[in-house]
Order: C-alpha cells, then structure tokens, then sequence
C-alpha cells in the first residue's frame, strides 16, 4: 500500500522503518495531523488500515468518470442510431422511422461499454498507473516485515522528524534522495549515480 507523495528537489524528505503496525500507524497518524502528505508502505494490504490513514480516500473519482463515460455512450449510442436510421429511411412493419425500443438495445451496450473504458482509463491517470520506477523511499524491508512512513520535508526540517520518529516506535530513519533516474533504474541510486546506502 503506497499513497504517492512529489519530490521536487535532489532531497525529498524523511523515511522510517517500524517494526510493528501500531507505531506505525500511530506515526502516520501524527503526520496527518501535522498537515504531512505522506507515504505508506506495509507488508500487507489493509482496507481498514487505508480507511482510517485516509479519511478521505473513499471520496474516489474513478466512480464520477464512469459515469460520465456511460451518459456519454448512451448519447452516442441514440444519436448514432437516430442518424442512421433517418439517413436510410425505411418503414417496416409499420413502424415510424425513429424507432425508441429497437434503439435501447445498442444504448445499453454502448453505455456499458463507454462507462467500462472511462473507469479503466481513469484508473490507470488517477493512479499514475504504471510505474516503472521504485520511490525513492521504498526499501525492500517494507514488502517483507517492516513497515515504512515517508514524510515530504524541505531539508531544514529534517532533523525535526528525525527525532519525532524516533519518538514514535521507528527503528531507524533516514534521508531520501530522489535523483534523476531511467525507468528501470536502481531505486537506490545516488544523486552521484552510485549505488546509495540502503539504512
């Protein structure tokens, strides 16, 4: 689990290690407090863990531009049958040119189908999806027993969170540097280009 967080410089803030989920959560709940943007790594995936770090992450998107996607396929869908049905007017059965019920049919398949292509496309932009590249905090600790927190900082602030950290349960903490990297690149690469230390 890992809610993204933007670098803007060389230094981009502060990562710790916790060793168990409470510390854990009981940093990140700090940090959000204090008003921090900050990243979470866990070993395991938790929905109620996402829910209580991120009050707000029910508040999702994706669900406004599928809907969208949908009314927009089923205009499509009835503009696109009117059209043709009048551009090639042919009376059978009886009936009138413009004809709703045979229309409904195409209308739902194109809502379904628009609405389906609208919520993957805004899944994949929403997400930053996909994402070659590690954070530059990321450390392959927290896919195994460890927990991680990286808190966004300008660098002044940084012994400060060191210290608050420390405070609440971290093992260790550390500077994060983001230098420039390809897309497949060691994610612990200095901004000198050699392999960084991995605390």
């Amino acid at each position: 689990m890992a809610d993204s967080a933007e670098c803007t410089g060389p230094f981009c803030g502060v990562a710790a290690s916790f060793e168990d989920e409470d510390s854990w959560r009981r940093a990140a709940m700090v940090a959000r407090e204090d008003g921090y943007d900050f990243e979470a790594y866990a070993p395991i995936a938790d929905e109620e863990v996402v829910r209580e770090m991120r009050p707000h992450s029910t508040q999702n998107p994706v669900r406004l531009w599928t809907l969208l996607g949908g009314i927009f396929g089923g205009i499509i869908a009835f503009a696109f049958t009117i059209w043709m049905s009048r551009n090639w007017p042919l009376v059978v059965g009886g009936k009138p040119i413009v004809s709703w019920p045979p229309f409904i049919c195409i209308a739902f398949e194109l809502t379904i189908l628009y609405a389906s292509i609208a919520c993957m496309f805004a899944f994949f932009a929403l997400g930053r999806l996909p994402q070659l590249t590690l954070q530059a905090a990321y450390r392959p600790e927290f896919g195994l027993d460890r927990y991680g927190l990286f808190l966004p900082c300008l660098p002044e602030a940084a012994s400060g969170l060191h210290q608050q950290m420390k405070l609440l349960g971290a093992v260790r903490s550390w500077p994060v540097y983001n230098p420039a990297r390809g897309r497949l690149a060691d994610p612990f690469l200095t901004s000198t280009g050699s392999p960084g230390d991995q605390p």
